[in-house]
C-alpha cells in the first residue's frame, strides 16, 4: 500500500507536465506556416484575337497566428489586389520564368502595402506560386 503512495505523486506530476506541454504547443498553431489562396485566382488576359486566361494557385507564408488571422480576414482585399495586378496583362509577358519572378516580387510588395493599410501590419512574409497556367 505504501508503494502506491510513493508512485502516484510522481506519476501525476509527469502526466501534468505532459498535458501542459501539449496544450502550450497546440496554442502556437503551425506557425510559421502557409495559407493557400483558395479558390485559385483566374483573370482575363489582354488578347484581342481570343479569350485567354491566367490561373494562379498560390501560398502565402506567414510568421504568426495573428498574421494568419489578419490574412484570412482581409482575403477579399488580397484577391482584389491580385486581380487588379494580373488582369489585362499581355499573355506573352506572363510566360517567362524571369517575368513570373518579377511579377511575384511586385505583387508581394503590393499585398504587403494593402495589408499595412487595412490591418496595420504587412502580415505576408512571402508569396509562392504553386500553379501558374496561361490558357
Amino acid at each position: 500500500m505504501k508503494t502506491r503512495t510513493y508512485i502516484l505523486p510522481p506519476l501525476l506530476a509527469m502526466l501534468l507536465l505532459f498535458v501542459t506541454a501539449q496544450v502550450a504547443s497546440a496554442g502556437d498553431g503551425d506557425y510559421p506556416g502557409y495559407i493557400a489562396l483558395e479558390p485559385a485566382l483566374v483573370v482575363n488576359l489582354d488578347n484581342p484575337r481570343r479569350a485567354q486566361f491566367l490561373q494562379i494557385q498560390a501560398q502565402f507564408y506567414v510568421e504568426t497566428a495573428a498574421d494568419a488571422e489578419r490574412v484570412q480576414q482581409h482575403m477579399p482585399v488580397i484577391r482584389d489586389r491580385m486581380i487588379t495586378y494580373f488582369g489585362g496583362r499581355d499573355p506573352d509577358k506572363v510566360r517567362g520564368a524571369q517575368e513570373r519572378e518579377r511579377m511575384r516580387a511586385e505583387v508581394l510588395d503590393h499585398l504587403r502595402e494593402a495589408m499595412e493599410e487595412t490591418s496595420g501590419a504587412p502580415s505576408i512574409s512571402n508569396l509562392y506560386f504553386t500553379g501558374f497556367i496561361v490558357q
